[in-house]
């Protein structure tokens, strides 16, 4: 299994690498590549939700507790500026001190978020947050296409490591880390397939949308030089 800093440096420079080609096809501006690079480096982070104590959970659950109090002070502004700091302390401190510890308890390591499933999940749900966060449909796409980035980029890394090379044999773990779905956990399978469903059913009727801007997105790679002329 790859470690935090290995997973955090693949999805950056995975990330980096694709923030460059949204960013010389005109796809997305100058900001918002840079924020495009940080989700998807992020998301290299998401498979390891799941595992307790971990840097990644204490990471992502440090900037959604922050993210989620200072978009309450955004979305409600208080009038008092006691009253803000207890407001955003009380998100905090909830996000830290009862949602996570929930989490851990209903999550195994290597489970469900570990699957192609769990990549879907995120990436719907991306495009949904992104959307009501009014963000354009074609940054919402973005955002799930670099969601599925990162979280790719940790599940193959995981089966990477999981081949010994120096003794030419697959380790117990091979296999674990990249599958559709987890049949040893049905519940939670299900639940992630419901969700995946319901996202999609919400989606539906911006399909022809989505698909114009795909469309964009190939016209423009199709105008990408790669190689240098001389």
């Amino acid at each position: 299994m790859a470690n935090f800093s290995t997973h955090i440096s693949a999805s950056i420079i995975s990330s980096s690498v694709l923030g460059t080609v949204v960013l010389a096809t005109k796809i997305a501006s100058m900001p918002e590549s840079l924020l495009l690079i940080v989700i998807g480096a992020l998301s290299g982070l998401l498979p390891d939700l799941d595992a307790d104590d971990s840097t990644s959970i204490g990471w992502l659950f440090s900037i959604l507790a922050f993210t989620l109090a200072a978009s309450f002070v955004l979305v409600y502004p208080l009038s008092s500026l006691l009253g803000i700091w207890a407001a955003a302390v009380t998100i905090y401190a909830t996000t830290w001190y009862i949602i996570k510890p929930l989490f851990e308890k209903i999550t195994v390591h290597r489970g469900c978020l570990h699957s192609i499933l769990a990549v879907v999940m995120f990436a719907l749900l991306g495009i949904i947050i992104s959307l009501q966060l009014n963000a354009s449909l074609n940054m919402a796409l973005l955002v799930a296409l670099f969601v599925i980035l990162g979280s790719l980029t940790h599940l193959l890394l995981d089966e990477c490591y999981s081949v010994d090379l120096s003794n030419n044999r697959l380790k117990s773990s091979f296999g674990t880390a990249m599958k559709l779905l987890e049949i040893r956990y049905p519940l939670a399978s299900l639940s992630q397939f419901i969700i995946v469903c319901s996202a999609g059913y919400y989606l539906y009727p911006q399909l022809q949308p989505i698909l114009t801007v795909l469309a964009r997105w190939q016209e423009k790679l199709q105008h990408l030089t790669i190689m240098p002329s001389f």
